[in-house]
């Protein structure tokens, strides 16, 4: 993590010197710069006195942080994880460390009848998801009326202020799902 280089920037973007920025937070010059040349890592409270000297949220400061222009996952570096006590596979496939704009699951149902739904955002968000169906069937209910079943191939795109339930209407049915915002799976059934 390049903390160093985004605090030297933030201190260069508001005009400060070294000299005072250290001394409006109680820390040495040296010791700015070795933190800023990434020679050495600040303790915690060091740098939330800096965040708070630059009027920068802790949170927004890390989401900068670690912005990449490009983030390649190879297969050995997902993350699974199982829910709905085994039912269902939730593949991230980008860590949500890497705070990207879109986030995309693969998710996997083990067992005929498992569900899963994602969550409702507010229409100011004007977000967008889309499911590819990768294997098997899956019914798919979209702003609780409309029901569909997609097979391998299929897709659908909607806006993330839809409510969305997917249904495994087989076994071992997979789906790719992707979102912007992030994607938040809100809940996960075994019926």
């Amino acid at each position: 993590m390049n903390i160093g280089p985004y605090l030297k920037q933030l201190r260069l973007d508001k005009g400060y010197t070294l000299n005072e920025v250290a001394a409006m937070v109680e820390i040495s010059a040296s010791f700015l710069s070795q933190i800023e040349n990434m020679k050495l890592s600040p303790s915690l409270d060091s740098l939330q006195k800096l965040l708070n000297f630059y009027a920068v949220n802790l949170s927004d400061f890390f989401r900068q942080v670690e912005q990449r222009r490009v983030i390649i996952v190879r297969s050995e570096e997902t993350r699974a994880f199982d829910v709905s006590g085994g039912a269902i596979r939730l593949t991230l496939l980008a860590s949500k460390l890497q705070n990207n704009s879109l986030e995309t699951f693969i998710v996997k149902f083990l067992k005929n009848s498992a569900s899963i739904n994602t969550a409702v955002l507010p229409k100011e968000v004007n977000g967008e998801r889309i499911i590819y169906i990768l294997k098997g069937s899956l019914l798919i209910s979209l702003d609780n009326e409309t029901a569909v079943t997609l097979t391998e191939g299929d897709s659908v795109n909607y806006k993330s202020h839809v409510p969305c339930s997917i249904i495994a209407a087989g076994d071992e049915a997979e789906l790719l799902i992707s979102g912007m915002p992030p994607l938040i799976i809100a809940d996960y059934n075994n019926q």
